[in-house]
């Protein structure tokens, strides 16, 4: 039963009393955008609705898929498109450009300090990465030979052809640097561009030598083409190397601070289940790196970080800094987003 008011006065200021009390008590439910506890979170508007994110169909990149199959950036007010790219190397320049494909791109750590050192987003405040995405452990960043290639070991790559999805990326860095270890000369290789897609075809064909894979191609192509493990790039100097992460321009994370912030929410739950949970990593496969069920139960998986540390990240540029890639030291700090979770 409804009380009497007791406020006094003419009707239309007992109306007027009635209704901004009412408005007060559903504020303070967040009905009307939240309570101010909420600062930050969900409840937030997002300043664009739709990401446009740039990825390749490798394993790396499971946390996404899973964060849109779970909810997680529905949840943050998100809807993540996913665009297929071959490479960062092609995608950054897309990324900064007047007309873009992207608002995030997925992409090798390398392809990203190169492209911020050659200035090509100085127009765009920049790039910044978002997060952190995949980690490398052993047999999950390899060099693989065909099965009748004449490279047997890693002393007889110098003249040998080896594809890479782009040059001048974390593939050439890791080759190189574990060559480098090996007493091997590096500058007697040749690179070639080509997707991971078509490196099974070409080490069976004889048209490289050898090629570095990540999962699930990996297994792929030794379970298709019979491809041989030849040497495990991430081993030695570039052991839990930080192969991959997510970044944009300085000017869309000024322009869209709640847009990145909740895309790092539902992206940081995406890692967490996809670090916790191989099933469900492996359900997913068949779907986006078209794979079968029994390749999916055998890749190796790397790990899922859920924060940005600007220590490990630096290994990066200071690796390319050694082999020439770069002409000066890049702070791989200043290219973290200010507020971006970190180790």
């Amino acid at each position: 039963m409804l009380r009497r008011s007791t406020v006094t006065g003419s009707p239309r200021l007992v109306v007027l009393a009635i209704v901004t009390t009412v408005l007060a008590t559903l504020s303070g439910c967040g009905l009307l955008g939240g309570s101010s506890g909420d600062e930050g979170g969900p409840t937030d508007k997002v300043e664009k609705s739709t990401i446009r994110l740039g990825l390749l169909p490798v394993v790396d990149v499971a946390s996404v898929h899973l964060a849109i199959n779970e909810g997680y950036f529905k949840q943050e007010g998100l809807d993540v498109k996913l665009v297929n790219i071959q490479g960062a190397g092609a995608a950054i320049p897309n990324l900064v450009s007047d007309k873009s494909d992207f608002d995030i791109v997925f992409g090798n750590y390398v392809s990203f300090f190169n492209s911020e050192a050659k200035g090509i987003a100085k127009d765009v405040e920049g790039l910044k990465f978002v997060a952190d995405g995949y980690v490398a452990k052993p047999n999950t960043w390899m060099v693989l030979a065909g099965p009748n290639s004449t490279a047997k070991k890693i002393t007889d790559l110098p003249g040998k052809k080896v594809a890479v999805t782009t040059k001048q990326s974390l593939a050439e860095v890791s080759i190189r640097s574990v060559m480098k270890v090996n007493s091997v000369d590096a500058n007697q290789v040749t690179f070639v561009e080509m997707p991971y897609t078509d490196m099974g075809a070409a080490l069976a064909a004889n048209r490289v030598d050898a090629a570095l894979l990540a999962e699930p191609f990996i297994t792929q192509a030794a379970k298709e083409f019979g491809a041989v493990q030849l040497f495990d790039a991430a081993a030695g100097p570039t052991a839990e190397l930080p192969i991959a992460g997510y970044g944009t321009t300085g000017k869309f994370a000024r322009e869209n601070p709640k847009t990145i912030a909740a895309f790092q929410r539902g992206f940081a739950k995406g890692q967490e289940t996809a670090g916790s949970d191989r099933s469900k990593v492996e359900k997913l496969l068949p779907g986006y790196a078209k794979i079968d069920p029994q390749t999916a139960s055998l890749v190796n998986l790397g790990g899922f970080p859920t924060r940005l540390e600007a220590s490990r990240l630096q290994r990066i540029p200071d690796l390319m800094l050694e082999f020439g890639m770069l002409q000066q030291r890049i702070d791989a700090g200043s290219m973290i987003l200010q507020n971006t979770p970190a180790g």
